[in-house]
């Protein structure tokens, strides 16, 4: 049924892919640099990530997996505490080494490599030290560490991002929610966090365009929210809630400005900062995962016929994605290239027949292409979260998204998901 599906929704006379996504710290397992998720895991008594995955043993397996899936196009990230394990600016040959290993290897299977600059995984000692993206300075310190990744692997690497979701970081790690390494949170450092993340995004982006051939981009992330009603109160809530959220990083860089709703409390980008912001990127990639109803007092809530992951927040709901996009083309752009960098399910007893992430993939693909065929925005690939079942920050082990099963010896096992994206993506 599947099969019939696919070949009914898709055709060749566009260009879009499906890819898979993960992350350094997420799977690579054997560093010996001290990120702030080490300290914060063991200070908060959360589940040590270990040896992840062991992809770093594993790589060469785990890549020639993806060519027998027919998979063109991969998202991985860098580890900072890879490169400089120790101390700021002292470079580890082998971690640079690693990295080589694993664009050559994308290479030989004609894999594109899209890599991110920063996934999360801050050096503990750049948090002691000047407390991490709360210090203006971590701006230039981002800024040359990108420029030894640019130089090193500008032969290999002609796709890059610069921040994951600057959003969680600023509201789990520095601000209101505080669940996230490295909980140093009030609402003060919440925006000052942001607004470091964007400057040095800004900085980079901008320095990479200026001397290289090749695209950079950022991943922000968002839900999409929905009034509930037709109620002017819940659709004023709607657009408030995604001003606070999306529009609080993607308006910087498309207007050089905050948001109206932040404008009166949070201090403005000077002239400068407004064009580097404005020219620092040749596409968008975007985390989606999931939709709320918002009603007239400004409360979320979900519909009890949405299928609910292991995750508590994640419910399956495709149409969030097509009206996403469809709110991105008429406020932001039509023509600049977007990727959906990150979108998965973490299904409740997740076994190798993993039936509600397959209906969540095949809803959520099925809605990127139909915004491809309105000609709403120009989405370029659809990278699944995540080829492998991972470490997932604060909930440990316990939340499993990857289309491949790994169990607590590292035993890699197909599930159905992965079966079926590779029988999708000859029809595209």
């Amino acid at each position: 049924m599947f099969l019939l599906i696919l070949s009914l929704c898709f055709t060749k006379s566009f260009s879009f892919f499906i890819g898979v996504s993960t992350s350094s710290y997420q799977i690579e397992g054997q560093n010996k640099g001290v990120s702030i998720w080490d300290v914060y895991t063991q200070k908060n008594n959360l589940h040590p990530v270990g040896n992840a995955t062991n992809h770093f043993l594993y790589y060469k397996n785990d890549i020639k997996t993806m060519h027998e899936l027919g998979i063109k196009n991969y998202r991985m990230s860098i580890s900072w505490t890879r490169i400089m394990p120790h101390a700021w600016n002292e470079i580890d040959p082998e971690g640079i080494q690693f990295y080589h290993n694993i664009f050559d290897e994308c290479l030989r299977y004609n894999i594109t490599p899209y890599a991110t600059i920063y996934h999360w995984d801050l050096p503990e000692y750049l948090d002691i030290s000047m407390n991490g993206w709360l210090n203006e300075s971590i701006v230039h310190y981002f800024l040359d560490y990108s420029k030894i990744l640019f130089q090193e692997y500008k032969d290999k690497v002609k796709f890059w991002m610069t921040i994951n979701e600057p959003l969680t970081t600023s509201t789990q790690g520095y601000g209101k929610s505080c669940n996230f390494a490295p909980g140093r949170c009030s609402e003060e450092n919440q925006f000052l966090s942001a607004r470091n993340q964007l400057l040095a995004h800004a900085y980079v982006g901008y320095h990479y365009k200026s001397n290289y051939e090749g695209d950079i981009g950022i991943v922000l992330n968002t839900n999409w929210i929905e009034p509930i009603d037709k109620n002017l109160a819940s659709q004023k809530c709607a657009e408030t809630r995604m001003e606070e959220s999306f529009g609080w990083f993607m308006d910087p860089l498309f207007f050089g400005e905050y948001p109206d709703v932040y404008k009166d409390m949070l201090m403005p980008f000077n002239e400068t900062e407004k064009n580097m912001l404005i020219h620092s990127y040749t596409f968008l990639g975007l985390n989606h995962y999931t939709t709320y109803y918002i009603n007239s007092n400004c409360k979320e809530s979900v519909s009890p016929d949405w299928t609910q992951a292991k995750s508590t927040w994640l419910f399956d709901q495709p149409r969030g994605l097509e009206k996403l996009l469809r709110y991105i083309g008429k406020k932001y752009t039509k023509t600049l290239p977007i990727y959906i960098t990150e979108c998965g399910f973490s299904q409740k007893n997740d076994t190798l027949l993993d039936l509600e992430r397959t209906h969540y993939l095949v809803g959520y693909i099925n809605k990127a292409h139909k915004i491809i065929m309105d000609n709403i925005v120009n989405l370029k690939g659809f990278f699944v979260w995540s080829f492998l079942d991972n470490f997932e920050w604060s909930s440990g082990y316990n939340e499993t998204f990857g289309i491949i099963k790994v169990d607590e010896n590292c035993t890699r096992k197909l599930k159905l998901s992965a079966l079926v994206l590779k029988n999708m993506i000859p029809f595209l």
